[in-house]
């Protein structure tokens, strides 16, 4: 019996035009230093290939009270912290060298129970998930001047060819910069700074595969064939994705 709490169902954000080569299992790669680049239009992460720990800015002030007359004379008034911000990165070598290809996970927690019928419960998408699905709709379209709309591929054939591919992929994890114990067990851990990102960027829910070029990744990308990634994957409008249901059989 399969536990759906394990659900993890993959997505793509896709242009239009692209919509039948997508299904055809061919699947556009990024540069990751490419990534950073369109940060000045409001959706790439200028933090790519890195992790970075803030910490706030806060004024100490020291003052000497009068009780008598009420006043307050203020001795120091000093931000103490100048540089608030420690970074590790990859080294350029290696982060010229990579290639991203994004996916989105949506899990069983992102569907509520809509109704139930004997012993088949029938769930569906969240309000706060289809409003992050429509945002990463919005900055497909803005980042590329084209009509997009989503594809959703079947779990075992989607993680099955990419494990047979030989390329790298994870889950994004998306770490709060101001969490300085955070900050230092993933500086020490072991996942892959590519993979790492801030929480402003988790309404992503990013899943990443990455290809390693022996040079430079090509900055304007690259189309690459997985075999087998888009078999039983199908392409969905934002007004069909409200009417998606998730339905389980509990014996």
């Amino acid at each position: 019996m399969v536990d759906i709490r394990t659900l993890a169902l993959p997505i793509r954000v896709t242009e239009n035009k692209y919509v039948k080569s997508t299904l055809e299992d061919s699947v556009h790669f990024g540069s990751l230093e490419g990534y950073k680049n369109i940060e000045s239009q409001g959706i790439g992460d200028e933090d790519e290939g890195k992790i970075v720990g803030l910490f706030k800015k806060e004024k100490s002030k020291i003052t000497i009270r009068i009780p008598e007359s009420d006043k307050e004379i203020t001795l120091t008034d000093k931000d103490f912290m100048q540089d608030p911000q420690m970074e590790y990165r990859l080294k350029d070598g290696i982060e010229k060298r990579i290639g991203v290809a994004s996916f989105g996970l949506l899990t069983f927690r992102d569907f509520k129970l809509d109704r139930s019928f004997n012993n088949r419960k029938y769930f569906k998408l969240r309000k706060d998930t289809l409003d992050d699905i429509k945002r990463l709709i919005k900055d497909k379209e803005k980042l590329t001047g084209n009509k997009c709309n989503l594809i959703i591929f079947s779990n075992p054939d989607f993680f099955s060819s990419i494990k047979k591919s030989g390329y790298e992929a994870d889950i994004v994890q998306y770490y709060d910069p101001y969490n300085l114990s955070q900050f230092l067990k993933l500086k020490n851990g072991n996942k892959a700074y590519c993979y790492l990102k801030k929480d402003y960027f988790k309404y992503q829910r990013e899943y990443r595969i990455i290809k390693i070029a022996k040079d430079k990744f090509p900055q304007e990308g690259q189309n690459v064939k997985i075999k087998g990634i888009s078999k039983r994957a199908s392409f969905f409008s934002l007004d069909q994705l409200k009417t998606i249901q998730l339905i389980a059989d509990f014996n």
